[in-house]
């Protein structure tokens, strides 16, 4: 503000508070507040820091609970707040106590004499209310992405499909509408971080929708965006990272409070995922026996589940077929492919590729069958139960199940197999839950893995 000393005390005080809030400190950043209030004692303050500086305390443990996430389990918000109240609570009275500072510190403002040239008493309660009235921004904004992951347990608590696509759109319209709010240089160092937060969701989530159409290039750029903005937090918390594998930190960030670490494993699954679904592209850079090393480096090791179930079950064939009919983009096959160029749209049998086959390629003799399967039973299929077909003129047995719209793992017998066979259906829901990422979803909840 204009007038003030270059560093006053109350500014200094605040660019060390919110340094440390940033950088997940938020034990220091409370003692920080503390101290000052106890200084407060034997040095005269003005009403308004003396108020804000409660605030900063209650904000430091709100802070604290919400990187935890203990807020989205049950009876577990009383290690941090009183057994009647919530985190949602705590953060509403830090909005009420800031806009009473901000309302404070305006009246006191309004009542001084124009004529008179202000003290350096009454620029800084002007620069407390300034700062209060963007914290309120910040704090709208930190609720709002507090009910961003609490309607991603819900949805995955009530349902086998994510809407993807909704929690983009949402996570977005948090950044758009509050980013702008906390500008001042003071609040530069929270302002980061919580862009770094959304960006991170928003790479996580392009990726997972990308994935989801096989588009290679797209899923791989936000993969990398992610662990970019993954290691930038990472830095900002002081937090060493691990050996590299590419993009595929083995860092267990086990400094980084526990949203953070759970921001890592979707991003570690999301490349495992990546590895599944572009198995043949990334095989050929490299060879077989290394390829299959780094996959099972991953922190989900597909190939080698579907590989050992191929074996103990005997099956003839585990593929995941991919529906390439009505696309909105040019299907173009896996890999990369220059914008510009035109591939004929496939047509029959070939509008159901296996992006994933093994032991060997698709099973051609089989594929007809398995195609009718997936056009005449494609109801029961898009509500994720399984398939279970079998055909006693060729003593064939097929399972199959929709992993994500255009998605289906099946599995091919050549020998009449059971429908309740568990060894088979436990695969399935186990491949399922992990290639949907619900399980991961589901571990926001502390406790949950």
């Amino acid at each position: 503000m204009a007038g003030l000393p270059p560093v006053s005390k109350e500014q200094a005080v605040l660019e060390s508070y919110f340094l440390s809030l940033s950088k997940f400190a938020f034990d220091k950043a409370k003692d920080i507040a503390e101290r000052e209030k106890d200084n407060q004692k034997t040095q005269p303050v003005t009403l308004a820091w003396s108020h804000m500086l409660s605030c900063l305390v209650s904000l430091a443990m709100a802070e604290k609970a919400y990187a935890s996430l203990l807020y989205l389990g049950q009876n577990l918000g009383h290690k941090l707040f009183g057994r009647k109240d919530s985190l949602k609570t705590s953060y509403g009275c830090v909005l009420a106590d800031l806009r009473r500072i901000e309302t404070m510190t305006l009246t006191v403002a309004d009542s001084v004499n124009p004529n008179i040239a202000p003290s350096d008493g009454d620029l800084l309660d002007e620069l407390f209310g300034h700062l209060c009235g963007q914290l309120c921004h910040f704090v709208m904004a930190r609720s709002k992405v507090m009910e961003f992951y609490e309607h991603i347990m819900s949805v995955v608590g009530h349902s086998h499909t994510v809407a993807y696509q909704q929690l983009l759109d949402a996570i977005n319209d948090i950044t758009e509408t509050h980013q702008k709010g906390f500008h001042h240089p003071i609040l530069s160092p929270i302002k980061s971080s919580f862009n770094l937060e959304c960006d991170i969701m928003r790479h996580l989530l392009m990726a997972q929708l990308y994935l989801q159409h096989w588009q290679f290039l797209p899923s791989l750029l936000q993969l990398n965006d992610a662990h970019s903005k993954l290691t930038s937090l990472s830095g900002v918390a002081g937090v060493k990272e691990g050996k590299k594998l590419g993009f595929v930190s083995s860092s267990k960030s086990l400094s980084l409070p526990a949203l953070y670490q759970w921001h890592t494993k979707y991003k570690r699954l999301l490349v495992s995922k990546f590895s599944l679904y572009f198995y043949d592209v990334l095989s050929r850079q490299a060879p077989r026996s290394e390829m299959k090393h780094l996959v099972s480096k991953a922190s989900v090791d597909f190939f080698g589940k579907i590989g050992t179930f191929q074996k103990k079950a005997d099956a003839c064939n585990v593929s995941i077929v991919f529906n390439v009919t009505g696309m909105e983009h040019m299907y173009k096959g896996a890999g990369y492919h220059h914008p510009k160029s035109y591939t004929e749209p496939p047509q029959g049998l070939d509008s159901f590729p296996a992006i994933f086959s093994y032991p060997t390629e698709r099973e051609e003799r089989h594929w007809p069958s398995v195609v009718s399967i997936l056009t005449d039973r494609d109801d029961e299929l898009s509500t994720q139960e399984k398939v279970y077909f079998s055909d006693e003129s060729l003593q064939c047995t097929y399972f199959l199940t929709r992993v994500e719209p255009r998605m289906t793992l099946v599995v091919i017998f050549e020998q009449k197999k059971s429908e309740r066979d568990s060894f088979v259906n436990n695969f399935l829901t186990d491949m399922c839950v992990h290639l949907r990422c619900t399980k991961l979803l589901t571990s926001l909840k502390p406790g949950l893995k």
